[in-house]
């Protein structure tokens, strides 16, 4: 049995196809939303976050055939926002500065940690991140 195989096998099929559902919508979402302005890029843009999501829209494609390796992908999107959601979006809504952006903003954003931590294999992440004996440095 090949370590895919093992590794598989620790997270429950349904699981698995919970993964690659959410891979497979940010594949089918990059090419509305990616794709365009990589393939007609505004010389005057910076195109930082659209190099971003073209990036994600690879790692998404790759993580619907690949869904356990790509969970670092998942683990950075639930860090990055909830570290936003703590530290800007509700203290800023706490404070009553709501604005139409910051209600988007909380709707967009503010909505990831609770998707990412319902998909997310907890389980699989603590053995195989945190239990895990590290790799060796030499």
């Amino acid at each position: 049995m090949t370590a895919g195989a093992r590794r598989d096998e620790e997270v429950a099929l349904w699981r698995l196809y919970v993964l690659r559902a959410n891979y497979l919508l940010w594949a089918v979402a990059g090419v509305m939303v990616a794709l365009p302005p990589l393939l007609s890029p505004d010389p005057a843009a910076r195109g930082m976050i659209d190099s971003m999501f073209g990036g994600l829209w690879v790692m998404g494609i790759l993580g619907v055939r690949y869904p356990l390796l790509m969970l670092p992908i998942f683990l950075f999107e639930f860090v990055w926002k909830t570290i936003w959601l703590l530290a800007f979006g509700l203290p800023q809504w706490m404070a009553g500065n709501a604005s139409d952006r910051l209600n988007d903003d909380l709707i967009g954003i503010g909505n990831g940690p609770i998707l990412f931590g319902l998909i997310i294999p907890w389980g699989y992440v603590w053995r195989h991140y945190i239990r895990a004996p590290t790799e060796r440095w030499r």
